[in-house]
């Protein structure tokens, strides 16, 4: 199957409520992709007003942010074929593959995020709540990712007790790594915060330019 039909059908799938499916990964929407939002505020320079650093750092969460929707979006599909096939040797590492990439794509925009609100020459923090920033500070994924990064040293000090590495339990509801396990509605909240973290820095910037001067209309 081509990617871009491929891609759309994922999408239909994963918007799609399935009372009838046992599956526990809940459904995750948006408005649109923050990347083709991006293109039109570039284009325009409407980014400026976030400051020299912090206009890199919100084109880096447009990115990070994006993937993992996507890769969650992808490894959803999976899910749903090996549920239907009951074919695990097909589709489980698959599944793992973009779990993980998830994973560390969530982890690297809770750094950049950290770094947005706190650098020199970065505006970011005024463009979103106190209760955005405070909601956002609260959401970690760090004890999985560490185990993804590290396994090797859990093999090597006899530690590892599991059979595969990032791993889906029997019942679809948790990504477990090592004993350390991340339920699928926590994931899918991390990553709606997130987005809804960068789509509330969009809505402030201003929506109109005209000989050098910023304006904020009201929409």
């Amino acid at each position: 199957m081509q990617k871009s039909k491929l891609k759309s059908v994922m999408e239909k799938v994963f918007r799609k409520q399935n009372i009838n499916s046992n599956i526990k990964i809940p459904i995750v929407n948006r408005d649109a992709q923050l990347i083709k939002r991006l293109i039109l505020v570039v284009m325009i320079g409407f980014d400026e007003v976030l400051g020299k650093k912090g206009k890199l750092y919100f084109r880096l969460l447009c990115r990070l942010v994006d993937k993992p929707f996507n890769e969650c979006l992808i490894a959803r599909e999976y899910i749903l074929v090996e549920m239907k096939t009951k074919d695990k040797l097909a589709c489980r590492f698959t599944i793992i593959n973009h779990l993980e990439n998830c994973i560390n794509a969530i982890n690297r925009a809770i750094k950049v995020f950290n770094s947005s609100i706190e650098a020199d020459e970065s505006s970011i923090k005024n463009f979103v709540s106190e209760n955005t920033i405070k909601k956002i500070k609260e959401l970690n994924v760090s004890s999985i990712r560490n185990r993804v990064e590290h396994i090797d040293e859990d093999i090597l000090e006899n530690k590892f007790e599991t059979g595969l590495f990032l791993d889906v339990n029997k019942d679809y509801s948790e990504i477990c790594i090592n004993n350390k396990c991340l339920a699928f509605v926590d994931l899918a909240s991390i990553i709606k915060h997130y987005h809804n973290f960068v789509s509330e820095i969009f809505n402030n910037l201003p929506n109109r330019c005209e000989n050098g001067v910023y304006y904020y209309d009201k929409k």
